[in-house]
């Protein structure tokens, strides 16, 4: 923790960790813009430690209202995918820099966002032929869930162990799985509070979690929680098209941000 808490440092955790509250509740991709910012003000181990626990008072926050929504097998399909991400992240660090993962991973992140936007608009010509020739349209291969799961599974678990970025990857599979807004939320919120909870015999090994710590997350907490009601107020006042719409711009922001800063 910081020796000292100036204005100007406590007002630039304070705006990441608002942004954690809204990411929470309203568009979960927020929270990879979050983490960059916290980790500037407090470094990026420091960071890390603190941020636990407020995600998972986030995540608690989520889960009392969007925990009856969770789409459980969309879930269970990812998780061989993160095993292997931490896998495949933990053996490049033996060969890479971690800003090299990192623009690796926004690259990755960047082509899955155009090939989103490519075949969201491939859908939508294919649509409105059928229409004009009075047709039904079917999508023609509607059965994409494993190899989706499998591939941002992966990712997920890479820019997770490599930039704290999970959120990016996380959004992009339940895009990609078409689900409405609420069983993206609820499915996210279980996510990631199982990750948060995995997260903490960690950072207490590595003796990051202190009560120092545990003191400054206390001094925060209300800033989270404002976050979390300000989420909630946003979301109930999107629709579908504009929620899918934000988590792919967010998940470009995202991406480009691990590109150019790694």
């Amino acid at each position: 923790m910081p020796d000292a808490w100036t204005p100007l440092l406590i007002a630039v955790v304070g705006v990441a960790v608002l942004l954690y509250g809204v990411s929470k509740t309203a568009m979960p991709v927020l929270g990879v813009l979050a983490g960059p910012v916290l980790a500037a003000a407090l470094g990026p181990t420091t960071a890390s430690a603190f941020a636990v626990p407020l995600l998972i008072a986030g995540d608690l926050v989520a889960l009392s209202i969007y925990r009856q929504h969770a789409d459980w097998k969309l879930i269970w399909r990812i998780v061989p995918g993160v095993l292997l991400g931490f896998g495949v992240t933990a053996l490049m660090f033996a060969f890479l820099d971690q800003r090299v993962i990192a623009r690796i991973l926004g690259v990755l992140i960047l082509t899955s966002v155009f090939l989103e936007l490519w075949q969201r608009r491939q859908k939508s010509r294919q649509m409105a032929q059928a229409d004009a020739a009075g047709e039904v349209w079917v999508e023609a291969n509607p059965h994409v869930h494993r190899g989706a799961a499998a591939f941002f599974g992966t990712l997920a678990g890479m820019t997770t162990m490599a930039a704290n970025a999970g959120g990016t990857a996380m959004t992009l599979y339940l895009l990609k799985m078409r689900v409405p807004m609420l069983a993206f939320m609820g499915t996210s919120a279980w996510f990631f509070f199982i990750l948060n909870v995995a997260k903490i015999p960690i950072v207490v090994g590595l003796g990051l979690l202190d009560v120092q710590s545990l003191l400054a997350d206390l001094a925060f907490l209300p800033i989270m929680l404002v976050g979390t009601v300000l989420g909630i107020a946003v979301f109930r006042r999107m629709n579908q098209t504009l929620f899918a719409n934000l988590a792919l711009a967010l998940s470009g922001l995202a991406s480009l941000w691990l590109i150019i800063h790694g």
